[in-house]
């Protein structure tokens, strides 16, 4: 007996991140060519090379980590007054997750080596699916939840875990996306791989030296198409499809070459049924890493063919950071603006492209132009790799 296929529409979308803290506001900036990055006050860190990275203007609360506040900003937003009317156990949380509770153990192990006693509750009561679930506490969601520990695909992983779900008729609502803050535990372990820019990130360029670090959060709601009819919704976007690889490569590198990303690629577009020529937009990995911006455009130009000359590319890395665990989901809600307001967000800091990456990437300035379909990509450590599709809502 075959499963009900129905169509999924995003009808919320909430942002927090270190160029503002809403969605309408962090779109601005990026159009601006603005970015968040600054030097680094989250973290004391000054034996640390690195002094760049995406900070949230907000801190943590009185029994709430930053990564809950944050999250949990976002989800207002998102929601925009929406009450769920329903079968609670037909509404889902998916989340993507990195340090989640990790700075309150940090906090906790420096008091004691500090010779200070601690609050051990505190650090017990953390872990991966922390801001699942508050999110799904203030939905009153008892459906299925999910926490992804997939290092930086794990919220774009998220939210094709959540349209599969929904597309099979299992859940009437979710919430999908993802929060990371900054810790040191991160900020030191990207550090020793070399993996960090001291000045603020190039991605796609010749001379790109590695990330910097952000932090912030992206809600989306997701729900049937026929629901979000039902009840007036704004509609941002349709969800397509996803695919999910794994390379089988490396611990942190990408493939050389790409495949294993390709794959992930083609496979959005035949869950999606759509073809390479469709695609008018990739909101890209890019983290401006030497050996991940060549493999990703050399991945696009294997899944797209011909077609990836006609597409565009971008990198919101270059505006707010590598947001890890959430990044996948940052890069899905600038696609999503993109389809509703037809301009793609700049890569800035593109002053010569990296000859391998020889796609539009959007160099400096945002542009204009036609996106109906977009694909979102976030290659993780691993190999673990996912691509979202995603389609511009025109009323039918």
């Amino acid at each position: 007996m075959s499963r009900p296929f129905r169509r999924v529409v995003v009808t919320g979308l909430g942002m927090v991140s270190s160029l503002a803290l809403d969605r309408e506001g962090t779109w601005s900036a990026m159009l601006e060519g603005r970015d968040g990055l600054g030097p680094l006050t989250r973290l004391h860190l000054p034996l640390e090379p690195a002094q760049v990275a995406g900070q949230v203007a907000m801190d943590p609360a009185r029994h709430q980590t930053l990564c809950e506040r944050m999250a949990l900003r976002a989800l207002e937003e998102a929601l925009d007054g929406h009450l769920f009317q329903g079968d609670p156990d037909r509404v889902g949380v998916f989340q993507g997750a990195g340090t989640s509770g990790l700075p309150v153990a940090e906090a906790y192990l420096e008091a004691r080596l500090a010779g200070e006693r601690g609050r051990a509750v505190e650090p017990a009561y953390q872990s991966p699916s922390t801001v699942t679930d508050a999110l799904a506490r203030r939905l009153g969601a008892q459906g299925p939840r999910g926490t992804i520990m997939n290092a930086c695909s794990s919220s774009l992983l998220a939210i094709g875990q959540a349209w599969e779900r929904l597309a099979a008729g299992e859940l009437d609502l979710a919430v999908a996306g993802g929060a990371e803050s900054l810790c040191r535990t991160t900020y030191g372990g990207f550090s020793c791989l070399k993996a960090v820019d001291t000045e603020k990130c190039r991605p796609f360029s010749r001379n790109r030296a590695g990330l910097n670090l952000g932090e912030g959060a992206v809600q989306l709601v997701l729900e049937p198409l026929n629901r979000a009819l039902a009840r007036g919704a704004v509609i941002y976007a349709e969800v397509l499809g996803y695919g999910a690889s794994m390379d089988a490569h490396h611990p942190t590198a990408p493939h050389p070459e790409g495949e294993g990303a390709a794959r992930a690629l083609a496979m959005a577009l035949r869950t999606g049924r759509c073809e390479a020529s469709d695609v008018d937009l990739v909101s890209a990995h890019g983290t401006a890493t030497p050996a991940n911006d060549g493999a990703e455009c050399l991945a696009i130009r294997r899944a797209l063919g011909p077609a990836a000359d006609a597409v565009s590319v971008t990198s919101t890395k270059s505006q707010f950071g590598h947001t890890l665990g959430a990044a996948g989901a940052f890069g899905a809600a600038a696609a999503i603006l993109s389809l509703r307001d037809q301009v793609v967000s700049p890569t800035l800091r593109l002053e010569e492209p990296d000859p391998v990456c020889d796609l539009d990437c959007t160099p400096k300035e945002a542009r204009a132009r036609r996106v109906r379909v977009a694909l979102v990509n976030a290659f993780a450590f691993g190999g673990n790799n996912v691509s979202l599709l995603l389609r511009r809502w025109e009323g039918r």
